[in-house]
């Protein structure tokens, strides 16, 4: 199966595609970036005009879900009863920019609670472990502020759940929910759609 996406042919993580019944027109799509995640002829204006917002959702197993794709956050909430949480998440892009990364999305396998990573790395050794599948690419995100980046984002986990949170949140999510470690930067977001 493959969708359309700019001008690029991807296939399409079907997993997820088939569990949510939607089209990831603006979700997740598995692609490859070049070596430094430019994109090649993308021009700043058209990067802007590609924002999108990113949302996070809790499962009914109690972990963390993220998508940047409108029609999968709401299918997800319509046939799997998902909560949007009211975490402060900004914009990525749906097409790669210069100075821009990957972000991947990949399950977990003994439940429905996804880890996000920029790390091509981090993310062969999830896959490669057997207790992952990769979903695709989420979106791209600025890996510096030089890049367009106004906001940095944090990842932490706590047995078997991950979240992102940008850094006033993950303050609070450190101090209020002891249970929760901090795993480091992940890249940044952009604090306006365009």
């Amino acid at each position: 199966m493959a969708i359309a996406f700019g001008h690029l042919l991807r296939p399409v993580g079907l997993g997820l595609a088939v569990a949510l019944g939607v089209s990831l027109s603006l979700g997740v799509t598995t692609a490859q970036a070049t070596a430094d995640g430019a994109a090649t002829g993308e021009s700043g204006t058209a990067v802007v005009a590609q924002r999108v917002k990113m949302y996070e959702l809790l499962t009914k197993d109690g972990g963390y879900f993220y998508t940047a794709s409108e029609s999968e956050k709401d299918n997800a909430i319509t046939r799997h009863g998902w909560t949007i949480t009211q975490t402060p998440l900004y914009y990525v892009s749906r097409v790669p920019f210069t100075g821009g990364k990957p972000l991947f999305r990949l399950r977990w396998s003994k439940k429905a609670s996804y880890i996000v990573t920029a790390s091509t790395t981090e993310r062969d050794n999830l896959v490669d472990s057997g207790n992952f599948r990769y979903d695709g690419v989420l979106g791209y995100a600025p890996g510096s502020t030089d890049a367009g980046g106004d906001v940095r984002v944090f990842r932490l986990s706590s047995d078997g759940r991950w979240r992102l949170a940008v850094e006033a949140h993950k303050d609070s999510i450190l101090v209020k929910e002891p249970s929760w470690k901090l795993n480091g930067s992940l890249l940044y977001q952009f604090r306006q759609a365009g």
